[in-house]
């Protein structure tokens, strides 16, 4: 049930973003699409990168650290299922604490700095 509640709430926001969206890549081209890609893959190959050969951490400690960092609950159940095993969450907690933390901080940064 946990994950059909997951399911059915992403997929009600990709149901209401998509005219905006749609809206959005009017206006701004195809450069908006792009630059989204970029923003979302480049931060978690390097986080990757960092955790296996600057930090030399197991896949599972690494995967559930980035899993954490984008603060993806989704993500730690999915890793924790295809391992068959609750290793990913040790490194999840404090990734998860510390991204959410920061994602308030820079949300009002940011709120502040364009008024």
């Amino acid at each position: 049930m946990n994950n059909l509640g997951l399911s059915v709430f992403i997929a009600i926001v990709g149901i209401n973003a998509g005219p905006d969206f749609i809206s959005g890549l009017k206006t701004a081209g195809i450069s908006l699409f792009v630059a989204g890609i970029f923003v979302s893959l480049i931060p978690m190959l390097i986080g990757i990168l960092l955790g296996r050969y600057v930090f030399k951490f197991p896949p599972a400690i690494t995967l559930g650290a980035c899993a954490g960092a984008r603060t993806t609950t989704a993500a730690l159940g999915a890793l924790e299922e295809s391992l068959q095993s609750k290793v990913p969450a040790l490194s999840y907690t404090t990734t998860y604490a510390v991204g959410n933390t920061l994602l308030i901080i820079w949300g009002v940064v940011i709120v502040l700095l364009m008024a």
